[in-house]
């Protein structure tokens, strides 16, 4: 048995008691109030008026998908993930859309992409970013492809791959991998700037899976790592037609206007538009993406209205596409992180320490009046640690960053000290996530109002990572979820304090080990460079 194949069993032997823990210690789930139709939304236990005021922020710049609480679900383990996928491929019977970063070219991504060809009355889609797709992989024993396209033009676009044995020529429309481009790279940057290195241009960082009528968010890419013992969050929405019609319009919108991935590697023409024109592209893109954002006029946001009393659970899918123009889930983060009640617990996990000075600014002003922390990669738990020449240096520039936040944290708990209204026990404190062997991957946040006894009432999962690329450079895509369902509550709070528990809070001695030191030319260097990390 290979070592990828021992990681995996090992995640299934510990996967019944990570589901089981939950169920042990949530509490008993209270009489709920009746609801009317005019009132459904507003239906959140604990304090209903922050509640209300949270939704009423989210659904004026957002589309409101109502839910079942039973039906949203959080895997654990890298393990469970790529079972998950594994599962969905298998029981579809419909559709396919799988969007990611990239695709992994060992042997546990084949077998992802064998499965497909095992299910052939699929309609699959695809979506990868051209740039990291099309990256030599390195050279390892489990590497069977030289990239991500290379991969995918044998095992399903070629002559001989099993996909095609198993369908009839006139079901040749029927998959579909597109490749997308970013416009910002120009001739120019393309001929100066290397493969890997030209990324920081932009990429599509999209991750979103749909499976018939389910739904599967995650920060996570589709590659070993990400499926063994690189850490990320992960949430199942089964059963939500509305919001997987979303996702599944959301990747044919951004596939449309990306290379399609030909048999022998090449990347064919775009249907709708060329990059030649960057302005007038983006205009044209940006316009198809907003027609996704909001609910048409008169439309019904779920299917599930026989039984309104079953609407404990409120998804805002957002969308952050920075060329186009498009800011909608910046907005809506700020939006709910200015309407939070005084004497809420904020926890914001990000892999990458890069926060944008407008998240930064606002996190502080939260901070006087609520209990703000956030969870980071210590170095060594950075996915770049380690790597040669330059990119071996990104983990101090985060740290140096980090660094800067802890200061203006310090700085601003001395300077509100003399305040009457200062307390204690609010502010805001950073945590490192570190496990040995392991990397940390997670984002999102998790939002436990007064009175919100079950565990986080409100979460976001998606692949932003609050950053000034995830801001301004990269295609982005989230869900907001707000709930009231105890068993679901009880998931986030297993799920925020497993993260926790291997995390170690930051104080001034943390950023005095040598690796971290970088001087006052490093730290300005970071803040020059820290647009494109």
């Amino acid at each position: 048995m290979g070592s990828l194949a021992r990681k995996i069993v090992t995640e299934r032997c510990s996967r019944s008691l990570s589901a089981l823990l939950p169920r042990l210690w949530t509490p008993p789930w209270g009489l709920q109030q009746r609801r009317t139709i005019a009132s459904s939304a507003t239906g959140l236990d604990g304090c209903r008026d922050e509640h209300q005021r949270l939704v009423d922020a989210l659904s004026g710049s957002a589309k409101m998908i109502p839910v079942k609480g039973d039906h949203v679900s959080l895997l654990d383990t890298p393990g469970d993930f790529y079972e998950a996928i594994k599962e969905g491929i298998r029981n579809s019977r419909r559709r396919v859309v799988m969007a990611s970063l990239y695709i992994g070219t060992g042997k546990l991504e084949a077998e992802l992409v064998d499965a497909l060809a095992e299910n052939p009355v699929l309609r699959v889609t695809m979506l990868f970013d051209a740039l990291r797709a099309t990256r030599p992989t390195h050279d390892s024993a489990d590497c069977c492809f030289t990239s991500s396209a290379a991969m995918l033009s044998c095992l399903l676009l070629s002559k001989s791959a099993k996909w095609r044995q198993r369908k009839s020529s006139e079901d040749g429309e029927r998959l579909k991998v597109s490749l997308y481009r970013t416009p910002d790279l120009t001739k120019t940057l393309q001929w100066l700037l290397p493969a890997r290195v030209n990324e920081v241009v932009g990429v599509c960082h999209l991750k979103a899976f749909v499976f018939d009528d389910h739904v599967l968010m995650t920060g996570a890419n589709m590659s070993s790592s990400y499926f063994t013992d690189r850490q990320d969050r992960y949430i199942w929405f089964r059963n939500s037609p509305s919001l997987a019609n979303h996702f599944s319009s959301l990747i044919d919108v951004v596939s449309s206007y990306s290379f399609s991935l030909g048999s022998d590697e090449k990347l064919l023409p775009k249907k709708v538009a060329d990059t030649k024109d960057r302005d007038g592209f983006c205009a044209q893109m940006g316009s198809s993406v907003q027609g996704l954002m909001y609910a048409a006029s008169g439309e019904v946001n779920t299917p599930e209205k026989e039984n309104e009393e079953d609407w404990d659970t409120y998804c805002f899918p957002t969308i952050q596409m920075g060329p186009l123009g498009i800011r909608q889930d910046e907005d809506c983060t700020v939006a709910l992180l200015r309407g939070l009640p005084s004497g809420t617990l904020l926890q914001l996990a990000s892999p990458y320490f890069n926060l944008t000075p407008d998240y930064e600014d606002v996190l502080l002003e939260v901070a006087e009046q609520n209990i703000v922390e956030i969870l980071t990669a210590s170095p060594k738990a950075n996915g770049f640690y380690g790597s040669a020449g330059v990119s071996g240096l990104i983990p101090r520039a985060y740290s140096l960053l980090e660094q800067n936040l802890y200061e203006r944290s310090r700085h601003r708990d001395v300077a509100l000290q003399g305040k009457d209204t200062y307390d204690l026990k609010n502010g805001l404190s950073i945590y490192e996530y570190e496990r040995s062997g392991w990397t940390f991957h997670a984002k999102g946040l998790w939002c436990t109002l007064p009175g919100d006894v079950h565990g986080p009432s409100v979460t976001l999962v998606g692949s932003s990572n609050f950053g000034y690329r995830s801001r301004d450079r990269d295609l982005e895509a989230q869900v907001f979820v707000m709930t009231r369902n105890p068993r679901l509550r009880g998931q986030l709070k297993f799920e925020r304090d497993a993260l926790l528990s291997r995390a170690v809070k930051v104080d001034s001695s943390s950023f005095l080990d040598a690796e971290r030191a970088g001087g006052y030319v490093a730290a300005k260097a970071s803040q020059m460079v820290r647009s494109w990390l």
